[in-house]
This record gives structure tokens, sequence and C-alpha cells, in this order.
């Protein structure tokens, strides 16, 4: 006996269900206002376009800000008018990229699509100072209203359908060109993999779009079963493939690095589950009518009785809150399945008598996608589409300068600014040589005491009035009260990144006290911030060596302090600081014969030093003269074509290496003043031991030649100290961003572990469901519990400041060896030949202790779970009450 007409009763099930939605909507991420937008756009075009006037460009930040008034900050409904003003305001962000660096200190901030049930803070909002997260985030959410809007359409005819069919293409083409293009950028962004939020992770959005292009297929299957005109096979593959994307879904929510199925809602992982359980089910139904068109009738109760399975499996998974609509399409297929497999049964047994082969031997069912993902223009090239007038509006800020060519301004600026310091330090380094080399041979004192047994040296007089115009002893102090205000306050900014960590093992530890069965699937924080802290130990080596560096300084200047004092007091305090002689040896005829040619040896070395004095501010004078930016403009304008204005720096090298030959014959000068003075010193040496031989011993010209010397040789400490404090100054200005950026890192990874709560606990919620089926059919795989990994850090866009509370610490520990370079050494212009800088040695295993956080002496203490062995388990001024 013949059953009924294959598909009549799914047929009928389509029709009464396609007015009922049984799609998901996809929730979008809810974005804070930004009330200082607009001011702080204006702000940043003051400080960083030297060729712009903000209220130039005001009626551009006006349009953007309200832009992102209507379209982004209001709430989001599916309607494609919505849709295309999200996409207008992308295009403006993407055209903004070209002219504005991705941080300009202004932090997005975006509700997570779903909040986290169980969390120390479920409502946290992320916040990224980051313009490529405002992208991302804008084209997640372009994503949901497409999703949404196929969710909302009525389907009920072809026309519905090929509308749902089209939002849902374009929801997976968006979410494609998402994780290919905009994500790698923003996660080169990050401090930590996971700062901007799980929805901004492959996973989640790779799960989202194959959930889309699920529902996409099951459009193609419905319009298919409607028509009525299609064979059982042909329909049963697209079924297949329904059932092929919900698992994919699956797949990538555990089968990445960060799993996301903990991030999902239980209701989403079971209408996912239900699904994939409904279309196979439908598969295996479809095959089994045509296996009963071809006399098969074995194999079609085979299949029957793999689509009851899969069925029953799916209503006990839609117990955990699936819409009843999408409960009801999958109830229909069950009691058709039912009833076809009683009739085949019955049949079978009274008259085919057909043997039925084990489900693992039905041959399996591969699925036939139609899917075209389908990127919108729009998206996939925004900046063509808005100069195109596509989007109905100019392109804002279309006469700033593009961010390509500042980029490539500051590398030639810095190149040049390098090469400038490079002569300049080759200048100090031969100045020094020479000064250290006088030094040793007692010159020019020793000469000078001779030529003037009374008054002073006009080398001498020249040099004091130098320090005295330069600011004297008052620079220095200056100087070295800035080097102590800075060195304190760089201390104060790693302590305050501390004790971030401080309050994230607090809440940690809070955490776990309560909950103790997390601690399987979370790691401990003294595991989870060891990068962190590595880190932070390298910053804090750093410090510590700056202030050995410091401390060299002061007692430098301590000890030249009073002689550098009297040299900038003028000529009367050194008068009074170098004795007279009554010497008769008064001019140059009875001065041995020796003196004038070493005298005139000590007069060349002073001019080779005034030469490489005069090459160093040549250098300067044409590096400040030398401006590339026209040339930079017009090489961008002729490369660029007119195209999407994103300019590349390594356009420019060509041009950086020809404006950079100006300097050649400065180089070239300062490199040959090496073996020029090599040579002179080597003649002074010889000089001076003739002259040494030939001069007689006198105990006053010999007290007065040693203070002449002290006054050479004070102001040559002078200059040292005054170079020694203004470098360390720089240090401490550049090593003050850095630790700035780790309290932002600092920052990231204790929100990142606010938002894991809820991630982890809600794991411990989520549906698990045993495969029952029989071994062959393609069951759903349920989210695995995700453990997490330590994340590495890396070098971030961070938020800049944080204000919390200091908890007190009494452990401590001694730091390890550093990352950071360390300040340059002092440089020597006396008593030697610099030598290069060298890296610090590791600190000894005796040097000053400082604080680790709690989770590190967590791990010493114990577990975070035994009150007995945790003293921060016993309660917090409220009583127990949580941290944040």
């Amino acid at each position: 006996m013949k059953g009924p007409k294959s598909g009549d009763s799914t047929h009928e099930a389509v029709r009464k269900h396609v007015n009922v939605s049984n799609f998901l909507p996809v929730p979008a991420k809810r974005a804070l206002p930004l009330p200082s937008f607009s001011q702080h756009l204006l702000t940043w075009i003051s400080n960083h376009f030297r060729d712009a006037h903000p209220e130039a460009f005001k009626k551009d930040v006006e349009a953007l800000v309200a832009m992102r008034k209507e379209w982004v900050e209001a709430k989001a409904e599916g309607h494609p008018e919505i849709v295309r003003g999200l996409m207008r305001y992308h295009a403006q962000l993407a055209f903004l990229s070209t002219k504005f660096p991705s941080d300009i200190s202004l932090q997005f901030t975006y509700h997570l699509p779903f909040p986290p049930t169980y969390s120390l803070s479920p409502d946290a909002p992320v916040s990224l100072a980051s313009i490529t997260f405002e992208r991302a985030s804008v084209l997640f959410n372009i994503a949901a209203l497409y999703a949404s809007m196929a969710a909302a359409e009525r389907r009920a005819e072809a026309e519905g359908i090929k509308r749902a069919l089209g939002y849902l293409t374009s929801a997976a083409g968006v979410l494609e060109y998402l994780v290919n293009n905009i994500l790698p950028t923003l996660q080169s962004e990050l401090s930590s993999p996971h700062a901007a939020g799980y929805d901004m992770s492959e996973s989640f959005l790779a799960t989202i779009k194959e959930f889309v292009l699920g529902e996409a297929q099951e459009c193609y299957w419905q319009q298919a079963v409607l028509q009525g005109t299609y064979k059982n096979g042909l329909i049963g593959k697209l079924s297949m493939k329904v059932s092929e994307y919900y698992k994919a879904a699956f797949t990538s929510m555990n089968g990445t690095d960060y799993p996301s199925s903990s991030s999902f809602p239980a209701n989403w992982i079971a209408h996912i589950t239900v699904k994939q359980c409904h279309f196979e089910a439908a598969a295996q139904y479809r095959l089994s009518q045509e296996d009963l068109e071809k006399s098969r009738y074995g194999e079609e109760i085979a299949r029957l009785r793999v689509a009851e399975g899969l069925a029953k499996k799916g209503l006990e998974a839609g117990k955990k809150g699936v819409a009843d609509s999408v409960l009801s399409d999958l109830k229909n297929l069950q009691s058709a399945v039912k009833s076809s497999l009683e009739r085949a049964v019955r049949d079978n047994d009274l008259v085919y008598v057909c043997p039925i082969p084990p489900a693992n031997q039905l041959p399996p069912i591969s699925g036939v996608g139609m899917i075209k993902i389908s990127i919108p223009t729009e998206v996939s090239d925004p900046i063509a589409w808005l100069m195109g007038g596509g989007a109905g509006m100019q392109a804002l800020f279309s006469a700033l300068v593009p961010y390509g060519v500042h980029l490539a301004l500051s590398i030639y600026d810095d190149r040049k600014d390098t090469l400038v310091r490079e002569l300049d330090g080759k200048r100090e380094e031969l100045d020094g040589v020479a000064a250290s080399t006088l030094q040793s041979l007692n010159l020019p004192g020793s000469i000078q005491a001779l030529e003037r047994p009374v008054g002073l040296p006009p080398s001498l007089l020249k040099k004091a009035e130098e320090v005295d115009s330069a600011g004297g002893v008052d620079r220095i102090r200056n100087l070295l009260t800035e080097v102590a205000r800075l060195s304190k306050a760089n201390a104060q900014s790693l302590n305050e990144a501390m004790d971030i960590l401080d309050q994230e093992a607090t809440e940690n530890e809070t955490l776990l006290s309560r909950q103790p069965e997390l601690q399987s699937g979370r790691p401990p924080s003294h595991i989870a911030n060891q990068p962190l802290i590595a880190t932070a130990q390298q910053y804090d080596a750093t410090i510590k060596q700056a202030s050995a560096s410091d401390g060299t300084v002061r007692q430098k200047w301590e000890e030249w302090g009073q002689l550098i004092d009297i040299l900038a007091g003028g000529e009367d305090a050194i008068n009074d600081y170098v004795p007279s002689t009554s010497s008769s040896h008064n001019g140059y005829s009875s001065l041995p014969p020796s003196v004038r040619p070493i005298r005139a040896s000590l007069e060349g070395l002073d001019d080779r030093i005034a030469h490489r004095a005069r090459l160093v501010n040549e250098a300067r004078d044409i590096a400040a003269a030398d401006d590339i930016r026209p040339a930079v403009l017009t090489e961008a304008t002729r490369l660029a074509h007119g195209g999407t204005g994103d300019v590349k720096t390594e356009w420019f090298e060509d041009l950086f290496g020809r404006n950079l030959e100006k300097y050649d014959r400065i180089r070239e000068e300062m490199e040959a003043e090496g073996s020029e003075q090599n040579a002179l010193l080597e003649q002074i040496r010889g000089q001076n031991e003739s002259f040494i031989s030939e001069r007689k011993e006198d105990p006053i010209v010999k007290e007065r030649e040693r203070r002449l010397q002290d006054m050479d040789l004070a102001y040559w400490k002078w200059r040292e100290i005054v170079d020694n404090a203004e470098e360390g100054i720089k240090f401490y200005n550049s090593f003050a961003d850095m630790l700035n950026q780790f309290k932002g890192t600092c920052t990231q990874f204790l929100n990142s572990r606010r938002v894991d709560i809820g991630q982890i606990t809600q794991q411990f919620h989520n549906v698990s469901f045993e495969d029952h089926s029989p071994s062959h059919s393609q069951s759903p795989t349920p989210p695995q519990r995700f453990v997490p990994q330590p994340s590495q850090q890396r070098p971030p866009s961070p938020p800049r400041t944080l204000s919390l509370a200091h908890p007190s610490s009494g452990q401590w520990q001694s730091s390890s060896d550093f990352l950071p370079p360390p300040p340059p050494p002092p440089i020597l212009r006396s008593g030697g030949i610099q030598t290069q800088p060298r890296s610090a040695p590791p600190p000894p295993a005796g040097s000053t202790p400082r604080r680790v956080t709690r989770a590190s002496a967590a791990a010493i203490r114990g577990p975070i779970g035994d009150a007995e062995k945790n003293p921060y388990s016993q309660g917090t001024r409220r009583g127990g009450g949580g941290v944040v």
C-alpha cells in the first residue's frame, strides 16, 4: 500500500506557520551617548592639524555628531532607512579613519548584545578609545538589524521570502566583512585579545554568521516546499543543508581559542539545537518518501526511525525557552513521521517483508547549499560609495590632510631629528675625548699658570660667562628638582596600576568565596595576570635603574657644586679662588720654548671643538627649515589617484631619501673630525712631554695650575650635569606615557575579568544535550565548558585614567630583570672616554622589595576558597557584600 502523497503534511505545516515568525532576531549593541564628541573632535583638530582651524570644520563635526545621535545612539529598530543611516555613518567613519588615527583619546562605549546573566556587573558596557571599535560596533548593528528585519518579514508568499532571504544574505555578508577586514585591525589595537568584549571575537561573530546563513537556507527550503513542484530528494538535501548551517554555528561556538558558547543565552542554544534536529529530521523524512516512491521499503522505515529520534531529541531541547512557533513546526513534523512510520511498518510486516538496514548503513544525505553571501557595496567599499554620491551627502573632513600624510611627515621628522641627534652625540663624544685627554695631561691649567701669573686666562673667562648666562647653579637645581618630581610621579603611576590588579584579585577572591564551583572554570588572578605582573616588574626595575642614575648625577652635583658656583660667580669670585704668583716669569720671553707649540695645538683643538659645534648648529638650522610637507602632499595626490583617500607611508621612501641627502656633507665632515682630533691629541701628548721636561717646579705656580684646572673641569662638569638632567627629564616624560598605557591595560584586564565572570557562570546554566540518535546522524554539538587561558598582553590603545581606592597590602617581593630600556648613563665629559649605554643588570636578590598583588600572595598562601588561609575572604566594609 502506498501512503499519502509525499510532503502533504509538511506542506500544510509550512503554510500554517509562515505568518508566525520562527526566526530569532539578533540583538543590537546599545551605544552610550558621547556628549563630548563634538568638542573632542574640534580640540583634536586644533592640536594635531597645524594648517587647519577647528572653526572651519565645525559644520562637519556637527553633522557627524548628529548622525551618531540619530542612527547610533537611538534605539535600534529593524527598518531599511535605519540600516541606510548606519551605513552612511559607517562610511563617514571609514573616511574619517584616513584623516585621524584610531585612538583619539575618546572612549566609545557599547553594551554587549547578550548581557551576562550572572556577573558582578551584569550590564557593564565596554569602552575603548578606538574609532575601529566604533566601526565594528556599527557594522555588527547593521547585521543585527538585517537579521531582525528578516525575522519580522511575513513569509506567506514568494515576495516575503525573497525579502527575508535578501536581508539574511546581507547580514551574513556584513558579518563576513567585519571578521575578515575590521576585526584583525581592532585586535591589533587591543592590549588584551578580549578587551573589546566577547562579541568582538571571531568565535561569536562566526556563530551569528552561520546562524543567519541557516535561516537564509531555510528560506530556500520553505520556498521549495510551498511551490510543491520539487522532488522529495532535492527538498531533503535543501533541508539537510539548513541543519548543517546550524551545526556549523555550534562548531564556531566551541572550535576556536576563545569559545563563545557561554556568551549565548540558554534559549539561543536551545533554539539552534531544535532547528538543527528539525531540519535533519525533515531531510530524513523527505528521503524516506523518496524510498517509498522507489519501493525501498526497508530504507524508508530506517530513515523514518532516525527522523523520529531526531524530532524527539529536538522537542526535549525545546523545553529551554524556545518559541511556540518553532516547537509547533517540529511537532507537526513529528506527527507526520509517526503516521508514516506506523503505516510503513504495517505494510512491510504484512506485504513487503523487506529487511530494515541499520541506521549507520543508510547512504548519507549531502546538503545542497543555495546561499550566496552578499556583502553590500556600502559596507565592502564605503569610501568609494560615499565619494561616488551613493550616500547622498559629501564626505566630511575632506579638507583635512590625510592621516597617512601626517604619519609620513612624522616619520621624516623622526629620521631628521635622529640624524641631528646622532651628529650632536658624535660631537659630544669627541668633546668628551678631548676633555678627558686634556684632564689627564693637566692641560691647559699648567700652561695658563705660567703664561698668566696674575689675572685669569681669556678662555676661562669665556667659559665662566657661558655658565652664568645659561643660568648657572640655579639651572642645575631646577633641573634636578624636576627630575625628582617626575621620578616620583612615575613611581606613583606604577603603584596605581598595581592597585588596579589588587582590586581585580580582591573581586575574584570575593566571587570564588561565594561560588567555589567556579574555580575549575576560571583561572586564579595570579595566573591570569602573569603577563601584567611581569611587565610591572620590568617597569619597576627600570624605575630603580633610573633612580640609581639620578643618584649618580646628584652625587656629581654635590661634589662639584661648590666649584661650579665659583665659576658661575664671575671674574671676582674666580680671582679669589685662583691665587696669583709673584714670579718674575712674566711674559712669553721667559717661558720654556715648548709652551708656544703646545699653546698653538691647544688653540687648534679649540677650533676643532668650535667647528663641530658649528656643524651641529648648521644641521639644526637646516632641519628647522626642512619642510617636506608640500612635496609629500604633491606625491600623495599623484599616487592616490583620487581613490579612497587612504595614504600609505611607504609611498614616500624615495622622497625621504632624496631630501636627507642635504645632510650628507655635514655627516662626512663630522666623521672626519674623529681622525683629525686623534692626530692632534697625539701631537699634544708629545708636546706636553717636552714641556714637562723643560719647566721648573714652583709650589705656588703648581697651586695656581691646579686651581685653574679645577675651574676648567667645573665648566665641563656643569655641562655634563645639565645634559644628564635634561636627558633624565626626557626619559621620565616618555616613560610616563608607557606607564599610562600600562595602567590602561590593567583597567582593560579588570573590565574583561568582570565580563568573564558572567560568561563563566553562565556556562553552568547552558543546556547540554546527549546524542541519542544513531551513530550516522549529524547531531548538534553541545556547547563545551570554556576554560579561559591567561591572555597575552599586547601594546594597546587603552583608557588613560582610572580612579580607584588603594587597598593596603603587606605582601612584598623583589623585582626581576626588566624589559623597557634603562635611562642612558651620564655622559662623561672628563675623566675618561664615554662608553656606549649598557643594559642595566638584573637587581640582586637582596634589592629593595616591592608590593605584589593579592593574587600573587594567594598563590603562596594556598586555596583562595579557604577562609582560614585567605585573609581577604573575611568580609568587606559591607559585612561580606560585593566589592563592586
